[in-house]
């Protein structure tokens, strides 16, 4: 099993080296130092993206709880329904 899994693992580092040397050194050099920034400036502007998104669910949270939520409430109360009996006395009862 080991020996397969070596063999493999040789195999596959052969084709890379293989892949790499079809490749001129400079261009991968230029490419790197090209690709590094973008990816950084990538990855920046993802978790900025998320800290904003984050930051809306807050605002819509903190929105919700101090507009929505007693204004919503205030009509509920309102719309309750309090039912009462009585009964009303007649002339000859009195």
């Amino acid at each position: 099993m080991r020996k397969m899994v070596l063999g493999g693992l040789r195999q596959g580092l052969r084709a890379l080296g293989r892949l790499l040397s079809t490749v001129p050194a400079g261009w991968l050099v230029v490419m790197g130092i090209l690709a590094l920034p973008i990816a950084i400036l990538s990855i920046v502007v993802a978790l900025v993206f998320f800290i904003l998104v984050a930051l809306l669910v807050v605002l819509a949270l903190i929105f919700y709880l101090l507009v929505w939520r007693p204004v919503f409430g205030t009509r509920r109360r309102q719309g309750k329904v309090i039912e009462a009996e009585y009964t009303v006395k007649s002339d000859e009862d009195q």
